[in-house]
């Protein structure tokens, strides 16, 4: 079934509520979705049209994201539960998993974890080591802790990275924002992300060895989170790695440059 929008499901993990975007395509090999730090599900609308002819395209809020509950701990290891979670409700088998930076990672680890259920992985411009230079201030004045309007949400992101363009920021913005009671405009992720946040002892690069799967391995030209060494050394040490640089493109991939996103993934998944 082809849809003109997503269809939104809440499903039940060990009690905690996770939002759903599912675009169709009963019959198709599954592909799932894991947005960024502080990004939504809603942020794949754009790939997920242009997949969906192809694949049966979900995207997941992880928890304390978009419409989805908060939580105590925020790690990939219970980012790996929520997601045996969904994936074991939905009865999918053979998946695509596509994770940007935080949802890389996650991704990354589930599927070390559970190599039986992932035929292709893709990682968006993360790895098993964060760039020195993610440290730095953003560029632009600091970000207010309210909004007055979308626009001046899109507005302070646009001077950040220029590259989705105003027109496209105003759209995601309008997903990205939720009205406090006082009427203020917040974004929709929850405090506890930034606050209960945690690392965990994990092999990365051991877990990038272990993956059997065919995995695509993503990277903005001028990204400030993956340095072009260790995306290089990702592609060479997976078992069935590929390394591909997107040209004119920060971090978030598939805003920056949606031309070269969707044609590489076509060229790999397809």
């Amino acid at each position: 079934m082809n849809l003109l929008r997503p269809h939104e499901s809440d499903l039940a993990v060990d009690g905690r509520k996770l939002h759903l975007l599912d675009w169709g395509g009963a019959g198709r090999t599954p592909l799932l979705l894991l947005h960024g730090f502080t990004g939504h599900a809603h942020a794949w609308d754009t790939l997920s049209i242009a997949l969906q002819p192809h694949f049966h395209v979900y995207a997941l809020d992880q928890r304390g994201h978009g419409d989805s509950d908060p939580a105590d701990v925020y790690n990939p290891a219970v980012a790996f539960d929520d997601l045996s979670g969904v994936i074991d409700q939905l009865g999918l088998s053979a998946l695509i998993l596509i994770g940007l930076s935080m949802g890389g990672r996650n991704a990354i680890y589930f599927t070390a974890k559970r190599p039986d259920v992932v035929q292709k992985l893709v990682t968006v411009d993360i790895g098993p080591e964060i760039s020195a230079r993610a440290a730095a201030a953003p560029p632009g004045p600091p970000e207010p802790d309210t909004w007055e309007s979308i626009e001046q949400a899109a507005q302070h992101l646009l001077r950040g990275n220029p590259y989705p363009g105003i027109h496209y920021y105003r759209w995601v913005v309008s997903h990205s924002l939720r009205q406090r009671p006082d009427g203020a405009l917040v974004w929709k992720w929850h405090p506890s992300v930034k606050e209960r946040r945690t690392q965990i002892d994990f092999d990365w690069w051991g877990a990038l060895r272990s993956i059997p799967c065919p995995t695509l391995v993503l990277r903005g030209e001028h990204s400030h989170i993956l340095d072009r060494d260790v995306a290089e050394r990702m592609g060479k040490e997976l078992p069935r790695g590929r390394f591909v640089e997107i040209p004119r493109a920060v971090h978030t991939l598939h805003e920056d440059n949606p031309d070269a996103v969707v044609a590489t993934l076509k060229e790999f998944l397809l």
